[in-house]
């Protein structure tokens, strides 16, 4: 049996707002929810450009986080760097999940998006936890840009990563230590 190549292998969205999109690998495909982007999710879990997966020869592909804010997930497993995906595995951005199959895969089945079952499916509805005011004033139009004169306010977005998450659980921790490292000094030396 010959090794399959680079293109024999395709991205399918099988959970989330875009179950059932599909793309071939065949080259570097960035996922995200930027219009520039090769797979646009329209998840709001999604950064713009969120992770890129690129083909190798042997038909599997690499995945990377590409400084997304929520993390990018294989089989349930945070990325730290560069991961292998192998047909058949999961990646999960925001909240779609998205498979990689084989040609073999889409020959057998045309589809692996996951179908909710009847009796658990609903009709959509508006969220009734969200006050009114605050959704239509989040909908409104983003300001215009700040020009190079004016004082740009950073974004926090950066600060929601998961990794800076965890560490912001042991601040606490590093703060209680520090206080009780300068009380033990304060008391030696006196």
């Amino acid at each position: 049996m010959l090794a399959p190549v680079a293109g024999e292998i395709n991205l399918e969205v099988i959970e989330g707002p875009d179950a059932g999109k599909q793309i071939a690998v065949d080259r570097p495909i960035v996922i995200g929810r930027d219009a520039a982007s090769d797979l646009v999710l329209e998840d709001g879990e999604v950064s713009g450009q969120h992770a890129r997966v690129t083909p190798s020869p042997d038909g599997t592909a690499t995945v990377e986080d590409l400084e997304s804010t929520n993390g990018t997930f294989v089989n349930q497993n945070e990325l730290e760097g560069p991961a292998r995906l192998d047909p058949g595995d999961h990646l999960l951005v925001g909240i779609s999940v998205i498979e990689l199959r084989s040609r073999q895969d889409i020959a057998s089945r045309a589809s692996a998006v996951i179908q909710i079952p009847p009796a658990m499916a609903m009709a959509a509805r508006e969220p009734t936890y969200v006050n009114p005011e605050v959704r239509s004033a989040n909908l409104a139009p983003a300001p215009p840009p700040a020009s190079a004169g004016d004082v740009a306010h950073p974004t926090v977005d950066k600060y929601l990563d998961v990794k800076v998450r965890r560490r912001a659980q042991l601040a606490p921790l590093a703060l209680f230590t520090l206080i009780a490292i300068a009380l033990i000094l304060y008391f030696s030396l006196k």
